[in-house]
């Protein structure tokens, strides 16, 4: 119960970080760059907390000695990148999508994806079968995403490219939330296995920012607002957590778990601080509804049959 409440939280946190990493994309009118300082304001507390603990230090030194005997294989530490493709994606999309549609957006892709990571076993759990009720969940949430999105699609302006996108980074953070968990089971200290993110993320961010810059793109002037740098710790304390629930739920329960967090976190921070041109429709919500009742019966289904299977193993 407390690693699937953990789970929740990180959803919740991740809605959070996104309104935050959206209005300072917005400000300084440059997604990357937002993205690049929402990483800088995580490195800086990563920094003081992996250099001055020694436990953490240490949980560095074994991921690089894990990796120069190949207990850890080196794609294996390449997580961060995808995480650093979502928080650009989430500065650059949140302002035009609104918080609960790229929420519900993420939710779909990280959904569907989720099934192909625990049927190659990625995840530190290992290989996770697909049941008919993975698979009914899985066409229920996407029947929702389309349903949260419907009046854009009916709008003759509405481009399916950020949708898709955003479906897209959805499938990247599933995972990103493997590689993650497999990376935290060797170094056994979350935060090292979050400065590993952090900088896989950023190399991403700072490739990405240099061929936005060479193509024309600008960064405005800094906002005085201090919430809106808040993105960095957000993320670098729900990817520590990632790490260490990860490994006890598997992938997908992972994902269903954090998703209640992240459709109830979505919406409500539309409806109390909306982002411009967003705004919560009865398809929006319908579209919510309909993919936490999808996750929470999951959930209860599949527990219900994880109980009788042991019974029947039992009694035979």
């Amino acid at each position: 119960m407390l690693f699937a409440i953990l789970a929740s939280i990180v959803g919740a946190l991740t809605t959070l970080q996104s309104r935050f990493n959206g209005q300072l994309s917005t400000d300084i009118h440059n997604g990357v760059a937002a993205a690049i300082i929402s990483f800088i304001s995580g490195w800086v507390i990563l920094i003081g907390f992996c250099g001055f603990y020694k436990p953490d230090r240490d949980g560095l030194k074994i991921i690089w000695s894990s990796l120069r005997n190949r207990r850890l294989k080196w794609w294996e530490i390449l997580g961060g990148m995808g995480g650093g493709f979502f928080v650009a994606l989430q500065s650059t999309l949140v302002p035009t999508l609104g918080v609960a549609i790229f929420t519900i957006c993420i939710v779909g892709g990280q959904t569907t994806l989720s099934i192909i990571v625990d049927l190659m076993g990625l995840s530190p759990s290992g290989k996770h079968r697909l049941t008919p009720i993975r698979a009914f969940t899985t066409v229920i949430i996407l029947i929702s995403v389309t349903i949260a999105v419907y009046p854009d699609l009916k709008n003759s302006t509405f481009k399916f490219l950020p949708i898709l996108l955003t479906l897209l980074v959805g499938g990247v953070v599933a995972f990103q939330q493997a590689l993650n968990g497999r990376v935290n089971v060797v170094s056994q200290r979350p935060l090292a296995t979050t400065f590993v993110n952090f900088l896989m993320g950023t190399l991403v961010l700072i490739v990405a920012l240099a061929i936005n810059l060479s193509r024309g793109g600008h960064i405005g002037a800094l906002p005085h607002n201090p919430w809106v740098y808040m993105g960095g710790p957000l993320g670098l304390v729900f990817i520590a957590m990632s790490a260490i629930t990860v490994k006890h739920l598997g992938i997908l329960n992972f994902v269903l778990f954090s998703v209640t967090g992240q459709l109830i976190g979505g919406l409500a921070i539309d409806w109390i601080a909306p982002a411009s041109h967003t705004r919560i429709t009865s398809y929006l919500v319908t579209g919510t509804a309909m993919t936490l009742v999808a996750v929470v019966s999951s959930r209860f289904l599949t527990s219900r049959q994880s109980k009788s299977d042991t019974q029947s193993l039992t009694s035979n």
